[in-house]
């Protein structure tokens, strides 16, 4: 039996009954694809048990939960299955009981916690052994900094690796170098791309593929709103991170034979058109890196990048374009140098063997040469070959590097056909840099606070955010300071609290980078007030608005004990789980940090750093709303120390199936605004987020009916938000009525019922009059027509069922929703023949191969299936498979393995050698007595 990586725990009598009875389950499963959510191209590396993330090779016993407990005798393991050129994870169980070993003694014993009876001395139990999965949820600790690993890829024509599509059918290699980083931190691979000059399409996805070529996990580049969206437009940078990589995997990291590759094509099929893929290894320096360089040809192939993967694996033509990376560690002080790891292939001809290499460092506006050194090189690799150059330079030099004025170009000597040059710009790391202020010594009550977030931005400039609060001073100087134990150094004076450094000095970037750097933060004489050490974070995927500062709460530590501070970032991944980082300053004792949303729930979040697998759909719509708050705790679980509201996060819209999705918060362009008296939001840690409406403020996240203009309105950010009230079409046996106070007809047996709030129901809220009907209205999304809710006439219950989808005349795959708030999916209208169509073809002339695949037939590797055949597929080792048929059915292929009944089984010998028949365990004879 095996269950999806996506799916929750099987309910207990159903995994009994699947287990018991696995044909009979497979012959009466319902199909379960109506309407589902769209396919999501993430495919996960790991396996869901429940509410667990169990990892590949992992194996457990299955927890069915009460009445059932641990079921010792179902035994489930995490494997990786191969989907044409994709392996997933899946989660397989198994009943052991009939694997269970013959005892060696007379009087074996079942022991807790086990399904064989056995006796003392018996090893070889198949339940003896329980690997658990590693648990997901994190916690802070020092082996943070030794779990800190670096690598890097250069992706090239020159890629070892083919990809492949499904079908086998070669991709294109894309024109043009990519370089990327890779940091290995705790159990997650954040990863960083810079694209080359040449390269004008932004790639859909990102993958990561073996050896083999078989995709082990694809990410969209899809821009999240928020910071995220925001560095990657200011650095010129593709961020991300890959979650939980499994122990397999990480194996084949530490062994270079993992891949990278970017992929163009469209997103609505996932088609491949080109790809640019590299090997993923450790390049020296990478610890160190402070300044990257993508190194192109200086003169470009024009002929090459035309053909699939399969046109370039003949000897003696090129793979593509060529090109490197250079990674660079500048060094300030009394003597500064400069130090370059240089990762290049392609500028040597197909004939050089022992070549020389010119390394030429020069800074083009002043027509000054920095390095030039020439390196011979043994044995040129066609691949990737490695060279470093170190020397010192002036401080000016040192400045203009830190500025991106510096050109790096490296060629054969005697050869300049084959160039590659480009500029020397930031680090290709996706990093931001971010710190606690707290107070420096015991304040007078409110005691300040804040926090400071810093990257750069692909000028070089610094782009800073520092948000504080209760600090007590109008104009305030902002410091930042290089500390090296007792020694603190000025650097720079930042002259606001929210602005871009244009020139910042190279004294900044070293400090910086070793986690050196801090802000100071107080009057012009005397010790600061605030400070706090800025630390190095990987920028992850779907960042929100960036880290949020918790506040003291009413329920404050004292001011004469060490003054707290902290801040948290919170995201929602691709496969919809929670991501969250809680970082707290000046805390003298345990603590910890709980998620509320504005329903009133409450979520405990296990320790600084972690995931939550499965949140609620209420969790997940506050986070979008911008209306859950995160506390933290002291260690009675009870007294609030720091709180804040979560700034808005942008979810999938896979992560909320029953709510219409929408890229922005905009009203729609048929909306009037009315009453709107509220003035724009005001972004400061103060700001209360409510709106002011007919006389009144609403708090943030607040929703409520304008009976007189019939419009639903609701509170986002301190923005007003009204649509119009959306009435669902109503079929009575009686005639309707519309009550006053009601803006939609209603269904009821009786024109004098009493219209109040007591005799009626209630929800979000919101008052409905029994018998009505209406769509719920859901902050900031607006109405969800999916959805019909109604007050019961008699009962007073509510009742808000999905609406129902009518079945599809016609294949899955070219249904479509005619807009984003559509319930269910459509048939495409069918086209009108034109008349040289309706002339009937000679029917003894073959179909194409697009012909057949248009009138719904099959993709298959012996070539296209019209629709309806069965075939029996061929393997090319072993011959035709006559006990497998597979059909093409609506363009997609189904394959069974032919069954028989007990009876086939029985006479096999004279039968069918395809039969799968069981086999039964025979009963062993009774042990002769002893004499």
């Amino acid at each position: 039996m095996s269950a999806g990586a996506g799916g929750g725990m099987l309910p207990a009598l159903a995994l009994l009954l699947l287990l018991a009875a696995p044909v009979a389950a497979r012959r009466h499963a319902p199909d379960l694809r109506e309407d589902e959510p769209a396919r999501r191209t993430t495919r996960p590396a790991e396996c869901q048990f429940g509410k667990q993330a169990k990892e590949l090779g992992s194996t457990w016993f299955a927890d069915l939960g009460p009445p059932f407990g641990v079921m010792y005798c179902i035994k489930c393991e995490c494997i990786s299955v191969q989907k044409k050129r994709r392996v997933v994870a899946k989660v397989h169980c198994r009943n052991i009981k009939n694997e269970c070993p013959e005892p060696s003694c007379d009087t074996p014993v079942l022991l807790p916690g086990r399904c064989c009876k056995t006796c003392p001395g018996d090893v070889d139990s198949p339940d003896i052994v329980q690997e658990d999965s590693p648990t997901v949820v994190i916690t802070g600790g020092e082996e943070e900094e030794l779990s800190m690993k670096h690598f890097g890829a250069l992706l090239t024509g020159r890629s070892p690796l083919c990809i492949r599509r499904d079908d086998m059918t070669g991709v294109a290699v894309a024109p043009g170098v990519a370089t990327a980083r890779f940091t290995f931190r705790r159990r997650h691979l954040f990863w960083s791309v810079l694209l080359g000059p040449s390269i004008v399409t932004q790639p859909r996805s990102l993958a990561f593929l073996d050896r083999g070529g078989r995709m082990l996990l694809e990410h969209p580049l899809k821009r999240s709103p928020g910071i995220h969206a925001t560095y990657e437009e200011k650095t010129d940078k593709l961020c991300g991170v890959w979650r939980r990589v499994p122990r397999e995997y990480k194996r084949l990291l530490r062994d270079g034979s993992l891949y990278v590759a970017l992929i163009w094509g469209d997103e609505r099929n996932n088609s491949m058109d080109k790809a640019l893929s590299g090997r993923i290894n450790r390049y020296p320096a990478l610890s160190t890196e402070m300044f990257t360089t993508l190194l192109e040809p200086e003169h470009p192939p024009a002929s090459i990048g035309n053909g699939a993967c399969d046109d370039y694996r003949t000897l003696g033509q090129e793979g593509g374009w060529w090109g490197g990376t250079a990674i660079v560690t500048g060094a300030a002080g009394a003597a500064p140098s400069l130090h370059l790891a240089i990762i290049y292939n392609g500028i040597f001809t197909l004939s050089a063997r022992d070549q020389s290499v010119r390394v030429l460092l020069t800074l083009p506006e002043r027509n000054q040469t920095i390095i030039d050194e020439i390196q011979k090189v043994p044995k040129p690799g066609y691949e990737m070959n490695i060279l470093e150059v170190s020397t010192p330079v002036s401080a000016a030099e040192l400045r203009s590097l830190s500025r991106g004025r510096l050109l790096l170009a490296v060629q054969e000597v005697g050869t300049v056909e084959r160039r590659i040059v480009g500029p020397v710009r930031q680090k290709a790391a996706c990093e931001v840099y971010h710190a606690c202020l707290v107070a420096e010594r015991a304040p007078a009550s409110p005691a300040p606070e804040g926090l400071a977030l810093i990257y750069i931005d692909k000028e070089g400039s610094l782009v800073y955010d520092i948000q504080v609060d209760n600090l007590g001073i109008s104009d305030p100087k902002i410091t930042l300071v290089e500390e090296q134990g007792k020694r603190h150094s000025q650097v720079e004076i930042l002259d606001t609290r929210v602005g871009v450094l244009a020139r910042p000095s190279a004294r900044i970037f070293p400090p910086l980078y070793e986690d050196q750097l801090a802000v100071h933060i107080g009057a012009d004489a005397g010790p600061p007030i605030l400070r706090g050490r800025l630390l190095s974070r990987s920028l992850p995927d779907a960042a929100g608005l960036g880290p949020a500062l918790l506040r003291r709460t009413d329920a404050r530590t004292p001011t004469t004990l060490t003054p707290m501070a902290g801040l948290a970032w919170l995201s929602v991944d691709s496969l919809c789980g929670i991501q969250y980082e809680v970082v707290v300053t000046g805390a003298t004792g345990a603590w910890s940090s709980w998620l509320e949303t504005h329903s009133g729930s409450t979520r405990a979040l296990g320790g600084a750093e972690g995931c939550v697998l499965e949140p609620a759909p209420a969790e997940l719509a506050a986070l979008q709303a911008g209306t859950a708050h995160l506390n933290v705790r002291a260690a009675d679980n009870v007294t609030q120390l720091l709180r804040t509201r979560v700034p808005q996060i942008s979810v999938p819209p896979s992560c909320l199936p029953t709510v219409p999705w929408t890229s922005d918060n905009e009203l729609g362009a048929g909306y009037s605004p009315t009453h709107v008296e509220a003035p724009p939001p005001d972004n400061s840690l103060t700001n209360t987020a409510s709106c002011y409406y007919a006389g009144r403020f609403y708090e943030d996240g607040a929703q409520w009916m304008s009976t007189e203009s019939c419009q639903m309105c609701g509170c986002v950010h301190g923005v007003l938000r009204c649509d119009a009230v959306r009435c669902p079409r109503v079929t009575c046996a009686t005639p309707t009525i519309q009550p006053p106070g009601q803006c939609c007809p209603i269904c009821t047996n009786s024109t004098t019922a009493v219209w109040n709030e007591s005799h009626g129901c209630h929800l979000a809220g919101q008052y409905h009059a029994p018998g009505s009907s209406w769509h719920p209205y859901l902050v900031p999304d607006g109405y969800d027509l999916c959805a019909v809710c109604t007050c019961d006439f008699a009962t007073r219950q509510v009742r808000c069922p999905r609406v129902r989808c009518p079945p599809l005349r016609c294949a899955e795959k070219d249904a479509y929703r005619p807009d984003k708030k559509a319930c269910c999916r459509v048939c495409p209208e069918e086209k009108i023949k034109k008349v040289e169509e309706e002339t009937p073809k000679d029917q003894g002339a073959p179909r194409t191969a697009e012909e057949i695949l248009a009138e719904g037939g099959c993709k298959f590797p012996d070539g296209p299936l019209p629709n309806g055949k069965e075939v029996h597929p061929s393997i090319h080792s072993h011959g035709e498979q006559r006990c497998v048929t597979c059909r093409c059915k609506d363009g997609e292929v189904t394959c069974v393995r032919k069954r028989c009944g007990r009876a086939a089984c029985a006479r096999r010998r004279r039968g069918d050698s395809c039969c799968a028949c069981a086999r039964h365990r025979r009963q062993r004879a009774p042990r002769p007595a002893p004499s």
